[in-house]
């Protein structure tokens, strides 16, 4: 069980009055047993001490910043606590093991991530996730001057449906060497993609609204929308977030029907294999990019339904804005990995490339 915890923007205090005593939260066998518990009824909870509503405070509690608890603490009387009875798991933790150990030096270490396991910690698990599974299945590691560190520091993001490189590091000073590398463009990131259409060659610069890429944004859909329109000036550029990547190559593939995820690939459907450099890092790029040229990946359920939809149509307004409102409604997070791979990573003089994505390789194999 994860707890965060916050006091509105003060530090917790050392000399509180209130612990927090595990003795004091009930126990249950499983989810269903502390669903059914009347007092966690929201029937019975309608109004707090307040007056205010039951919806009213969930929205106060969900605004505010947490901080996550790691070690016994004393807290003040009257802080707000978030508890995970049942966190999240992610199986995917136990397949990061030292056969997926890439690279290692005296500052950076690099890993094949499986998908389905995120990079960074989910609200209710510190512990499955890219650094902490390095850290747990493939430790000890050591730093520069020979000291194990506890748990080593992530350089950049993958979604959790996308398997491939990650690189993380084992100090500060290697996180912020390669920030410097990606701001200046010199990481160069290679993906491989899955698609049941052609996706065109060459050179492709989209544009993502500017606030849709901001960290920590609240509302609005998940699922990233790009235009294909170039800003008319300089001014109206700065609210738009410049994506561009390179299609280097797309062949027609065989998905492997024995896939260990059990995607159908069908006897009758072509797939293709894009090969795809990143020349810019944004949110979902890849994926946003694809099916904005009606090439959507494979079981990508956030962005399939969007396929062939740009931000231009909507803007157009009329029956395109409607159905363009419609497809979004039906963009859904990711259940099982998609057809993409972080394939393999440059900077640095550092190397390294990931496994055969759980498609197969180019041939179907």
């Amino acid at each position: 069980i994860t707890i965060g915890s916050t006091t509105n923007g003060k530090r917790m205090s050392k000399n509180a009055d209130a612990r927090l005593q595990y003795g004091d939260l009930p126990s249950y066998k499983d989810e269903e047993e502390y669903y059914n518990d009347e007092s966690n009824d929201n029937d019975n909870h309608q109004e707090d001490d307040g007056g205010n509503n039951l919806d009213e405070y969930i929205y106060q509690i969900e605004s505010q910043r947490y901080n996550r608890i790691m070690t016994p603490s004393t807290i003040t009387s009257g802080t707000d606590l978030r508890i995970y009875p049942f966190p999240r798991r992610f199986p995917a933790c136990k397949d990061l093991d030292e056969s997926k150990l890439l690279h290692e030096d005296t500052t950076f270490i690099i890993v094949d991530k499986p998908p389905m396991l995120p990079t960074q910690p989910d609200a209710s698990n510190y512990f499955e996730n890219c650094p902490g599974c390095v850290a747990t299945n493939m430790g000890p590691f050591y730093n520069i001057k020979g000291n194990i560190i506890e748990r080593p520091l992530l350089c950049h993001r993958v979604d959790s449906c996308v398997g491939g490189c990650v690189v993380l590091s084992k100090d500060e000073n290697g996180q912020a060497v390669f920030a410097k590398l990606q701001r200046e463009r010199k990481v160069k990131k290679v993906y491989k993609a899955v698609t049941k259409g052609v996706v065109p060659l060459g050179m492709h610069v989209h544009w993502m609204w500017g606030e849709t890429t901001r960290r920590g944004r609240d509302g609005g859909p998940p699922c990233q929308l790009v235009s294909h329109e170039v800003p008319l000036n300089r001014k109206k550029a700065k609210n738009w977030t410049r994506c561009i990547l390179e299609v280097v190559q797309c062949v027609p593939i065989k998905v492997d029907p024995e896939n260990e995820y059990g995607y159908d690939p069908g006897t009758e459907e072509q797939h293709y294999e894009s090969t795809i450099r990143l020349v810019t890092g944004r949110k979902h790029q890849v994926r946003a990019m694809l099916a904005s040229l009606g090439t959507p990946i494979i079981c990508d359920t956030l962005y399939e339904p969007i396929a062939g939809f740009t931000l231009d149509m909507l803007n157009s307004g009329g029956e395109q804005a409607m159905l363009m409102d419609m497809a979004i409604e039906k963009c859904r997070t990711p259940q099982q990995p998609i057809g993409l791979q972080a394939h393999a990573i440059l900077f640095g003089g550092i190397k390294a490339k990931a496994g055969v994505p759980w498609w197969g390789d180019s041939s179907g194999k």
